[in-house]
């Protein structure tokens, strides 16, 4: 089954930053995974990754409505397997994530930190689960064995 991973929470404690260590964690992981496509500024980033032939989408934009639709519009279009996205704690961006089609949508929520030492290694902790989540959608995708001797 398809996986959406929306990271929610209000604006300014993190989320796309916790979404852009996300990238960063299976690329270090996977070194073979092939980038389909790749949007990146400073702050942005839109990627397509494939690993192990599953085909993750991720959005760091959680609240432009109008950039998260073009994202998914590109992920679902593409085939993407898993979605990982940031979103705020409600409205049109969260409507977006729950108008997917034909995606479970597990939903995380970031917490505010006020100390920078906490805050990082809070997001980093996020990341790594959102890592999990997404490793779990690899496993199960990958093809069964076959073997000629099951069929006799």
């Amino acid at each position: 089954m398809k996986k959406a991973i929306a990271l929610k929470g209000v604006a300014r404690i993190g989320k796309s930053q916790t979404i852009r260590t996300v990238d960063e964690l299976l690329r270090v992981k996977y070194p073979d995974a092939i980038v389909e496509h790749e949007y990146r500024t400073k702050v942005e980033l839109r990627v397509v990754l494939s690993i192990n032939g599953v085909k993750i989408g991720i959005e760091t934009t959680g609240e432009n409505i109008k950039r998260i639709n073009e994202s998914f519009d590109l992920f679902v279009n593409l085939g993407c397997e898993v979605i990982i996205c940031a979103t705020r704690t409600s409205g049109k961006t969260v409507m977006a994530v729950n108008a997917l089609p034909g995606y479970d949508v597990v939903w995380l929520e970031q917490q505010a930190q006020s100390n920078p030492i906490e805050r990082v290694l809070g997001n980093l902790a996020m990341a790594r689960q959102i890592v999990e989540e997404t490793e779990k959608s690899i496993a199960a995708a990958k093809p069964a064995v076959f073997s000629h001797a099951a069929g006799r």
